[in-house]
């Protein structure tokens, strides 16, 4: 069946939209701060050991915990049961001076003997990269939000590349908070999501932006307000299918990705919905707030 043409004005629901916009900003921000602090991050940026072992038998998660109750270390555990394995994580890089797979090992050998498990991999990070990766990531954000305002200023006119970059770090901030409330800790595949959906936002954004640049141009209407509905509305075809689209990509990522790819698949369906929230109801608006000028919109 078609989809007909939208006729909705969205200013009508704008103050529920802020709302709700404030909301996830807030939360954003508490967890960013929380973050800086050194809660709520993985060991990618704050240091530590990720231990991948593949059992010889399939142990239910109650067995594995049972055993790396005996090490004494407070390890974080993602089971893979359709692999037999298991991720052991710890922010402790050593115990008075020993390895912290060398802890585990002992453990694991004299709870399964050594025919029983294989360490696949041992990734250590120490306190020195785990800052770096936090200042490059911090400054990776930085420079996109200015590269996002310089292009839209050159390609549009400067305040539809503020409005962008604001709808751009609302999603991901956002998406932070929530990620935040709901557990999972900040580390580079939660970053790697944020980027994409950074990337996704953007261009649903300038979707719309480009309408309202166009008819800005045709002059469809002397009210501004007038004419972000009506652009919105002519776009919003586009917007559904697109999100739609996206949205069954991400929700099957998340239901047969499997355990390491979880918060991975949350955080890009989140940002789907949220992106596409935010095209509406947030970039549009945000040019009335900067008080756009039509005149000034580039031939």
């Amino acid at each position: 069946m078609a989809i007909k043409k939208f006729n909705i004005d969205f200013f009508k629901v704008l103050t529920p939209a802020v709302i709700l916009s404030v909301i996830l900003i807030s939360l954003g921000l508490y967890a960013i701060l929380m973050m800086f602090s050194g809660k709520g991050v993985g060991i990618d940026f704050s240091g530590g050991n990720a231990i991948t072992v593949k059992f010889s038998r399939n142990l239910t998660i109650e067995e594995i915990r049972q055993i790396a109750s005996k090490t004494g270390v407070n390890f974080d555990i993602a089971h893979l049961p359709e692999e037999n394995k298991a991720i052991f994580k710890t922010k402790l890089v050593e115990v008075n001076g020993e390895k912290i797979s060398d802890i585990l090992d002992k453990v694991l050998d004299s709870s399964l003997s050594k025919d029983g498990y294989i360490m696949e991999g041992i990734v250590e990070i120490g306190p020195r990269v785990s800052s770096d990766l936090k200042k490059d990531a911090t400054i990776a954000f930085i420079l996109s939000a200015i590269g996002i305002i310089l292009y839209l200023a050159w390609r549009f006119e400067k305040k539809f590349g503020i409005a962008a970059a604001i709808a751009t770090y609302h999603d991901v901030i956002g998406i932070v908070g929530i990620m935040y409330i709901m557990g999972y800790e900040m580390d580079l595949l939660i970053l790697t999501a944020l980027l994409t959906i950074a990337g996704y936002s953007l261009t649903d954004t300038v979707v719309v932006f480009d309408r309202i640049r166009e008819n800005l141009r045709k002059k469809v209407s002397s009210n501004l307000k007038e004419v972000l509905n009506i652009s919105i509305n002519e776009t919003m075809k586009r917007t559904i299918i697109t999100s739609l689209t996206t949205l069954f990509s991400a929700v099957a990522l998340l239901i047969f990705g499997g355990e390491v790819l979880r918060s991975f698949a949350i955080a890009i369906t989140l940002g789907v919905i949220i992106g596409t929230y935010s095209s509406i109801f947030i970039a549009s608006p945000l040019l009335i707030a900067l008080k756009l000028d039509p005149k000034k919109i580039k031939k």
